[in-house]
């Protein structure tokens, strides 16, 4: 009996190739035995209302078809007011987008693994992050899997959401638009406190947030991360010269040798909160949803995902 399953498509990205591989992916979906119902969305958020609306219908098996963004979209459709709309929801993901990090920190490297994860693989249940920030006189939550930050690499997702940088390819695209960032970013005041205890109070250049492993196209920013101990681990770069940050850590990021340099603090913690004098700008998984002050907590297994076998890396 063929298994049903809602496809979440978004046609525009990775600059458009999903569009162009979807026809495929669908035929070996339905060699593999699956009834696909496919809902393409059609601009910012909504994959968010799509998701939400199959999930109040009653659909248990969502496939995310996408990038980061768009997963991250499906993922807030998920949640409300800190819990699952449905727990007994799970949600499979085929890589589609320009920066796939999210996927690399399932394990998930090719359409091949994406559709054994699917037909083969187990379901686990993995963290997630929800950050409350301040958007004008409302409070906001918005959920992530893999990472946020506050500073560099919010400014660098900015840049490239805005151009079409991202036709480079996410490799590519995301080191040219760090290094470009890196020559104009200034750090900024911030304090940063984890688990009620201030850790930081002055410039920084970015706070991570990090649930999996990889971000900003494949820099390995967090190595020790796991998406199912129910810990974020938290990295703050300290305000640092130019040259550093260029001739130093950029590289050491793609191979994550940067924990450990006298300027990045490394802790682990389950609440973090970022406050300043400037309005600093934020990012979600790709995603640029506001500015702080913010605060972020880890809700434990919160989410079932379908990975290959051997479970996210």
């Amino acid at each position: 009996m063929p298994r049903q399953i809602d496809a979440i498509v978004n046609p525009v990205a990775g600059h458009g190739r999903t569009r162009r591989r979807w026809p495929g992916v669908r035929e070996r979906l339905a060699a593999l035995g699956f009834d696909i119902r496919v809902h393409e969305t059609t601009g910012p958020d909504h994959a968010t209302t799509i998701a939400r609306d199959l999930l109040l219908e009653g659909s248990r098996d969502i496939l995310v078809v996408g990038g980061d963004g768009t997963v991250n979209e499906v993922v807030n459709g998920f949640f409300t007011d800190g819990a699952p709309i449905a727990p007994d929801a799970t949600l499979g993901v085929v890589p589609g987008g320009t920066g796939r990090d999210f996927c690399r920190s399932l394990g998930i490297r090719s359409l091949d693994d994406a559709l054994a994860s699917l037909a083969l693989g187990r379901v686990t249940r993995i963290d997630v992050g929800r950050i409350t920030y301040q958007h004008g006189e409302d409070r906001i939550d918005r959920y992530f899997v893999n990472v946020a930050d506050v500073g560099l690499g919010a400014e660098t997702a900015a840049y490239l959401n805005s151009r079409s940088s991202k036709a480079l390819g996410g490799f590519l695209a995301y080191l040219v638009g760090a290094a470009r960032t890196m020559l104009v970013f200034q750090g900024r005041p911030a304090r940063v406190v984890v688990d009620g205890q201030e850790v930081h109070n002055g410039p920084i250049a970015i706070a991570v947030l990090a649930n999996g492993r990889y971000f900003a196209g494949g820099m390995f920013i967090a190595p020790m991360a796991s998406l199912t101990d129910g810990k974020f681990e938290i990295l703050i770069l300290r305000d640092v010269p130019r040259r550093v940050l260029l001739g130093s850590l950029l590289p050491r990021v793609y191979l994550g040798k940067h924990v450990g340099h006298p300027d990045v603090v490394h802790l682990q913690g389950v609440e973090l909160e970022v406050t300043g004098v400037d309005h600093l700008p934020f990012q979600v998984d790709g995603e640029q949803p506001g500015t702080t002050d913010l605060r972020a907590v880890i809700l434990p297994g919160a989410l079932s995902v379908r990975t290959l076998a051997s479970g996210p890396r």
